[in-house]
């Protein structure tokens, strides 16, 4: 779908997502034998667009509509001692309260999302160039949010503020405004994982206590949105929703193929379909039943082709590299599962407007490259540039799709919130989303910190009567 062009991916969501039972009813009143009785089918075919309709009101007109969000903003400390292993145990924890599925009731009562219900933004963001860190929640979930970040880092700060998003007009772009925008996805399956925090240790292999011998991807980003001028701000988003793997089949089958690949083992069956079974049932019609030996010995077998055994290759066989690869992607499918939409936007006056700074994000996540496993790039689908049919109309058109989605942390492709998003676990998240463990000088003038430690006070400190 990303590979289509924006007019046919309109005519698909309207025609065949919207219209479709204007084909099946056509086909029942040009039959004689079904005409008489087209009121029946048309009645079916409109309460199954009816409910869509219904689920659509109560989740997102009314139960949507009346969820309290809180914006806070997130003053790290000047240094940070903490390892990113406790980064990684945030999002862990925060897995629980944004995982949830909803029973009939919840679902046709309450309007809650049967999948992936609730999210929670975290954002960085430099305004002209002073940097900040924010992250946009629930009102329910936020005292989970600020405990877990509290015990890992007792010397941030946390307060409500207001939505820097409301700084620029929502009508980008405009005559005097400017926007661009890229979404961010796994360019290879899921299941393979990007380069994490782990392996940024220097040297490599050996054990490091210090954090300040590791190196800190993050500062590079920073670096670069502290050289934003006058009129230009960018923001980096990472839309978290809990999931599972019954919630991702794709990922899971993924999965299972990748490592029984990698391990030399038989590709676990897909289930029979009915072509499947009608496809057997007439090759032993014309075929019959295999022989096997010759005579009186003979005997005859009926055969299906999914059904041969598959000998497992040698597991001694794997290489080191291939041996790391199916380590890696055990890691990752063993801990718990974000589906995560990442962008990155630029947003200027059009006399200050500078096309280097647009992409910023692009050479950060080429921190977590790796080859063998996988990289993260610009999902061509979303960003506002176009090469070729009516341009100037469609970068227009997904320049303010991409600001709108933005504003209200929604998916790429909404109301699809599968499409354009993909699967991390909470060690990849905190990789890309963390605080600099050290304030380099270079962005430290532009960056809101927290300067001086918090103490109790002293046991022994005289208490007047």
């Amino acid at each position: 779908m990303a590979n289509q062009s924006s007019w046919v991916q309109s005519l698909d969501k309207i025609f065949l997502s919207m219209m479709w039972w204007l084909i099946p009813m056509t086909i029942i009143i040009w039959l004689p034998f079904t005409r008489p009785f087209w009121w029946v089918f048309l009645a079916i075919f409109l309460s199954i667009e009816l409910k869509k309709l219904y689920l659509w009101w109560i989740a997102w007109d009314f139960a949507y509509a009346e969820t309290e969000w809180d914006f806070i903003e997130i003053v790290p400390p000047k240094e940070i001692l903490t390892p990113l292993k406790a980064m990684e145990d945030v999002f862990t924890s925060m897995w629980s309260p944004l995982f949830d599925g909803a029973n009939w009731r919840e679902e046709w009562c309450e309007g809650e999302l049967t999948e992936v219900p609730y999210w929670m933004s975290l954002e960085i963001v430099s305004t002209e160039g002073e940097i900040h860190f924010y992250a946009r929640v629930m009102r329910a979930h936020r005292p989970f949010l600020e405990s877990i970040l509290y015990s890992h880092y007792p010397e941030l700060e946390i307060f409500d503020t207001q939505d820097y998003t409301r700084s620029v007009p929502n009508n980008l772009p405009n005559k005097e405004w400017d926007t661009y925008g890229e979404d961010f996805v796994l360019k290879r399956p899921d299941p393979y994982p990007i380069k994490t925090y782990e392996n940024f240790f220097e040297p490599q292999g050996e054990r490091i206590v210090g954090e300040e011998k590791r190196i800190d991807p993050i500062n590079s980003l920073l670096e670069s949105m502290a050289k934003l001028g006058k009129g230009e701000h960018y923001w980096v988003q990472f839309t978290l929703m809990g999931t599972a793997d019954n919630f991702e089949p794709k990922f899971k089958k993924d999965a299972e193929e990748i490592i029984a690949k990698l391990a030399k083992r038989p590709a676990p069956k897909k289930p029979r379909t009915f072509a499947g079974e009608l496809g057997f049932m007439l090759n032993d019609i014309v075929f019959g039943p295999k022989k096997e030996g010759e005579g009186e010995y003979a005997t005859y077998k009926w055969e299906r082709p999914d059904e041969k055994e598959e000998k497992p290759g040698k597991e001694a066989s794997l290489t080191p590299g291939e041996r790391d690869v199916l380590t890696a992607v055990e890691n990752k499918i063993k801990k718990p599962l974000y589906r995560t939409s990442i962008r990155g936007v630029y947003v200027a006056k059009r006399e200050n407007f500078n096309k280097s700074n647009r992409v910023i994000f692009r050479p950060y996540v080429t921190h977590f490259l790796t080859r063998n496993l996988n990289f993260i790039g610009f999902h061509l689908g979303t960003r506002p540039k176009v090469h070729y049919w009516f341009r100037k109309m469609r970068v227009r058109f997904r320049a303010r799709r991409m600001l709108r989605n933005y504003i209200l942390r929604f998916p790429p492709f909404f109301p699809n919130r599968r499409e354009g998003c993909s699967i991390f676990n909470p060690e990849e998240i905190a990789t890309m989303y963390h605080f600099p463990l050290k304030i380099s000088s270079t962005f430290l003038p532009s960056m809101t910190r927290v300067e001086s430690k918090k103490g109790g006070a002293p046991s022994n400190l005289p208490i007047g009567e």
